[in-house]
């Protein structure tokens, strides 16, 4: 079994470096990589403290995942196999960008009627629960049962799906462009190649376009991407075929994953998802895992 996506406490995940090498070796996983969010200090403590990697017998495949943006929406794409010395991570001051999506996202839950209290709406870079806006205050929303006929109203969302049902979907009345501070998606595939690493389309179906298979299919068959993550866990089946139809259509590499993030997704377990709904046998990468660098 495999796990090609996990967050630690470089991005947002709550394990440290050594809990996560730990925890998949206690479910002894075979091929890992951690991919947190525009972050590779996993790798660079793991040169640093060598130690660490007897924690884990498996491989680990060193990756990230980078934000870009494509027809103005935010998406997100892995790099897998990098050099992450060489890797060109698009450098924004998020503390400068979250502070100013949090204002905005307050003055909307405001003016549409949200309780909430102003003391628990701040960011801070070193908690996981507070690094980003979105997450930040669909949480505090959530918190006061007075709200509960709103958040009916507004999709049911939680604190984890309020970025992509809300926050970064232009038709929802939350919705905050942060898209102009990341790179596009062709340049950020640039970048991975550059690296020496695979591009994968990582969770297609989450992103809020109108048309969503026509939005994979266009970007596999008009983009440099590698590959596109096919296995995730809040995928349907049929939405899992779908992608390796148009993958396989489009000579295109497989890739799948958790997103695990510990205590931030508490009901993701690391190597088999939702409710045990993956997985991943090493198989599913047996076409691109000798093209790339692991350690």
């Amino acid at each position: 079994m495999i796990d090609l996506h996990m967050h630690t406490h470089y991005s947002d995940g709550t394990d440290n470096l050594s809990e996560l090498l730990q925890n998949a070796e206690n479910k002894k996983l075979e091929i890992i990589s951690i991919t947190d969010h525009d972050q590779i200090g996993s790798y660079q403590e793991l040169e640093n403290h060598p130690s660490l990697r007897k924690l884990f017998s498996g491989m680990i495949i060193p990756g990230s995942e980078l934000k870009a943006v494509y027809r103005g929406i935010a998406i997100e794409v892995l790099a897998y196999g990098i050099d992450y010395k060489k890797l060109r991570i698009h450098q924004i001051d998020q503390d400068e960008v979250q502070n100013e999506a949090l204002k905005e996202l307050t003055r909307r839950m405001e003016q549409l009627g949200f309780r909430y209290n102003l003391e628990n709406l701040y960011i801070d870079r070193t908690d996981p629960a507070k690094q980003w806006a979105s997450y930040v205050v669909a949480s505090e929303m959530l918190r006061h049962p007075e709200n509960e006929e709103l958040v009916k109203k507004y999709g049911n969302f939680t604190a984890t799906s309020f970025f992509r049902m809300h926050a970064s979907n232009p038709k929802s009345v939350f919705y905050y462009d942060e898209s102009v501070h990341f790179l596009s998606l062709p340049e950020t595939i640039e970048r991975i190649h550059e690296a020496g690493g695979l591009a994968f389309l990582a969770h297609p179906f989450l992103y809020p376009f109108d048309d969503k298979v026509e939005m994979i299919e266009e970007i596999l068959k008009t983009t440099k991407i590698d590959g596109i993550e096919a296995e995730y866990p809040l995928f349907s089946s049929e939405e899992r075929e779908t992608i390796k139809k148009y993958a396989h259509q489009y000579h295109k590499y497989i890739s799948g994953g958790s997103d695990y993030h510990a205590k931030t997704k508490p009901d993701i377990e690391m190597g088999t998802g939702k409710n045990h709904n993956l997985n991943i046998s090493k198989d599913l990468v047996k076409d691109w895992i000798e093209q790339v660098r692991t350690i």
